[in-house]
C-alpha cells in the first residue's frame, strides 16, 4: 500500500520476534480453556479448537524439521505422507488430552525457535522444501500460520489486533487469491491507504486494513465491507505449500 513501511523482508531475525510474540499469544489464549472449550466448533469449519491446536504444534514441528535438514545440507517433505499424512497427524492430535496436547504445542514452538537462533547469517539462504524456498521463508510462513490461527480458535484474538505490518504481509502473500482477469482496488479507510492486486476488470473495495486482510485470508471481517462480503469476486484457492514464491 502507498507509503508503508515494508516487512523486513531482508531482516528474519527481526520477524522471528514477531514470530515468538505471537507464540506466546497462542498459548496465553489456550491458557484458559478447559476440555470442554477445547473440543467446542473452531472458526473453521469442520474443525474444533483442539483441530487448531493439533495443527499449529504439527505445523511448527514440520518446520522445524525443514530447517534443521537443511543446515545438514537435506530438503525433506514438509508432512510425513503429504497432504494425507498432514491430515491424518492433525485428526489424531486432536483427540490427545488438553494438556498434553498443549505440551505438544509448546514444545513445537519452542524448538522452532531454538533452530532459528542457533542460525548464522548465511543460514538463512539455505533452501527447504516449503515452495522451494529457503529458511527464511519459514519464518514468514510460520508468522501467518500463528496469526491467522490465533483468529481461528475463535476465543478472544480477532482480525483488528493483527498488527498493521502483518496485513500488509499478508495482503502480499495472498495476491495470488486474485481471480485471473481481475483487478483488486483495496482502500483501507482507516489508514487512507490504497492498494491494488491483479490485474483486469477493476473491483473496488473500501474498509478498515485488517477487514480487507481478513476477507482475502478467507476469514470473517470485524467490520463491514463496501460492497458487501457477498457481492464480492471468488476468490482463488490460498497458495499452496509448494506454489512459485
Amino acid at each position: 500500500m502507498d507509503n508503508v513501511t515494508p516487512v523486513p523482508e531482508s531482516s528474519p531475525r527481526v520477524v522471528v520476534t514477531l514470530v515468538a510474540s505471537a507464540h506466546a499469544r497462542v498459548l496465553d489464549l489456550l491458557a484458559h480453556t478447559d476440555e470442554a472449550t477445547l473440543r467446542a466448533p473452531s472458526g473453521l469449519p469442520g474443525w474444533t479448537r483442539a483441530h487448531v491446536v493439533s495443527h499449529l504444534a504439527n505445523n511448527a514441528w514440520a518446520l522445524e524439521r525443514q530447517v534443521r535438514f537443511a543446515r545438514a545440507g537435506e530438503r525433506v517433505d514438509i508432512y510425513d505422507g503429504g497432504q494425507e499424512g498432514r491430515d491424518r497427524e492433525i485428526e489424531e492430535g486432536a483427540t490427545r488430552p488438553r494438556d498434553e496436547l498443549l505440551a505438544r504445542l509448546r514444545d513445537a514452538q519452542s524448538e522452532l525457535e531454538t533452530q532459528w537462533s542457533d542460525l548464522s547469517d548465511g543460514d538463512w539462504d539455505l533452501g527447504v522444501a516449503y515452495r522451494d524456498g529457503t529458511v527464511t521463508d519459514t519464518v514468514f510462513a510460520r508468522w501467518r500460520e500463528a496469526e491467522i490461527h490465533a483468529v481461528d480458535l475463535a476465543l478472544t484474538y480477532r482480525p483488528r489486533d493483527w498488527t498493521a505490518e502483518f496485513a500488509h504481509h499478508l495482503l502480499d502473500f495472498l495476491e495470488l487469491r486474485v481471480p485471473r482477469g481481475t483487478r483488486l482496488d483495496l482502500i483501507a479507510t482507516d489508514t487512507d491507504e490504497t492498494r491494488t492486486l491483479g490485474s483486469g476488470d477493476p473491483v473496488t473495495i473500501r474498509g478498515d486494513l485488517r477487514d480487507l486482510t481478513a476477507w482475502i485470508a478467507g476469514r470473517t471481517p470485524d467490520g463491514v465491507l463496501a460492497p458487501d462480503v457477498s457481492a464480492l469476486p471468488t476468490l482463488a484457492p490460498w497458495p499452496g505449500r509448494t506454489a512459485p514464491r
